[in-house]
């Protein structure tokens, strides 16, 4: 037994089946019990009370007083009292008195007493039976009953167990369509809907399955990308081999120049995609270092400046307090330094980067803020300067060296961390980069 839908479905029934047999079992226990504890002769002598009555009754007004006063008795009571004339007639008009009597399987009393007319009438008188329960109200019924209460546990536990393993049975016929490849599949619309486990469970399972299909896009306009990018420095390095060829030996030096420039920028792109590529896919595990960010970032300062020519601003930096941080110190630092030498290479000169770490509202998280004083960014495409290989001023990248990867490379390091990071152009020009990271670290 294989199936999780039997399992469920056995487990509940037995379960139920049996719980009910022993409540049954301890409740005919306890009723025959205190039945027992009773008077077992009150009853009796109550009902031979009402006989004497009766007679009496039918010596005064013969047929019709007995009949008053049967039905004087109370409903309960006379339901125990059975009085036939000599053509088998039920006083009371009860029909088939006498075969109610033979199926009654209680002692019974008979009295036999004469009206006036000479008419003999047959008293008998039921007593009680002890009380039937659910489970056990004799050899008659027993078999009914536990039969009906199986049936009944039964579409219970079937309900119960198909309101569980259907939709599990959807999540894996998704997991397999995704497997195949067809990252699309999302499971059934009312299953993430349930306020319940299982719809927390299709809910994951949904996200899980976007996020994947996002990735297999990202991918496929990453390759592309990358195709795009390769394709002009090799090119480029196609075209000034040719031509060194057709110069010959010793009027190449412009031409070999260019093969040398061209394979800089081509080992640089290589670089940064595998760089991207590497921090998309490192484990989480990974991120679990403690570190000092005020730290990181006076040591990334000293790096870039030293890169700065004599006598410029380069990267304006106040070190702040201790700032503690869990997460990946390779990351952060790989994050901050893409930012600060986008910032760098687009800045005036004269005036140099300004670099800010500040506590948050009540320091929930840290607030670093890296910021130039160059062109800036058009305003539609602000949002943009994240993505992969994009440009602002695609002439002006290519000639500073940049593929437009490094913020895509910071934006995907932020995000693994559990932060945010946007841009927004300065009020007196440049642009303002603000990453802001949980003082907790990635949750």
């Amino acid at each position: 037994m294989h199936s999780l839908f039997w399992k469920i479905f056995l487990t509940m029934w037995l379960s139920i089946v049996g719980f009910s047999a022993a409540i049954g079992w301890l409740n005919d226990k306890l009723a025959r019990e205190q039945w027992a504890e009773q008077p077992a002769d009150s009853f009796d002598r109550g009902l031979f009370r009402i006989a004497q009555r009766a007679q009496q009754a039918l010596q005064i007004d013969g047929r019709r007083g007995l009949r008053d006063e049967l039905l004087n008795i109370p409903r309960m009571t006379r339901g125990h009292i059975y009085v036939i004339d000599e053509q088998g007639r039920e006083v009371l008009g009860r029909d088939n008195a006498l075969q109610q009597l033979t199926a009654r399987r209680t002692p019974m009393a008979m009295t036999v007493f004469e009206g006036r007319d000479g008419v003999t009438f047959t008293m008998y008188t039921v007593s009680r039976a002890p009380p039937s329960t659910i489970l056990a109200p004799g050899p008659e019924g027993t078999a009914l009953r536990v039969a009906a209460a199986a049936l009944l546990s039964a579409l219970i536990s079937f309900f119960l167990a198909r309101s569980l393993a259907t939709p599990l049975e959807a999540v894996r016929d998704a997991s397999r369509k995704i497997a195949a490849g067809d990252l699309a599949t999302r499971v059934s619309p009312g299953l993430p809907a349930r306020q319940d486990e299982i719809g927390q469970l299709a809910a994951d399972f949904d996200a899980m399955a976007t996020r994947l299909e996002a990735m297999q896009v990202a991918n496929q306009r990453l390759l592309q990308d990358v195709s795009h990018e390769l394709r002009s420095p090799l090119a480029r390095l196609s075209v000034a081999l040719e031509i060194a060829r057709k110069k010959g030996a010793g009027h190449i030096e412009s031409e070999i120049d260019r093969i040398g420039l061209e394979s800089e920028r081509l080992e640089k792109l290589v670089n940064d995609v595998l760089g991207l590529l590497r921090e998309s896919s490192r484990a989480p595990s990974s991120l679990d270092e403690d570190f000092d960010l005020s730290e990181l970032l006076s040591d990334l300062v000293e790096v870039v400046n030293y890169e700065v020519p004599e006598g410029k601003p380069g990267i304006v930096w106040n070190p702040a307090g201790p700032c503690p941080f869990h997460g990946d110190r390779e990351l952060i630092w790989r994050a901050v330094e893409n930012l600060l030498r986008n910032a760098v290479r687009h800045t005036d000169p004269e005036r140099g980067v300004i670099l800010t770490l500040d506590a948050g509202r009540r320091k929930a998280h840290w607030l670093i803020q890296v910021r130039d004083f160059g062109p800036g960014v058009p305003e539609k495409e602000v949002e943009k300067i994240f993505k992969p290989f994009y440009r602002v001023q695609e002439s002006r990248d290519r000639g500073s060296g940049g593929h437009g990867l490094g913020l895509s490379i910071a934006a995907n390091a932020v995000r693994r961390h559990g932060g945010t990071i946007d841009a927004r152009n300065g009020a007196d020009g440049g642009l303002v980069v603000r990453v802001r990271l949980p003082a907790a670290g990635p949750a």
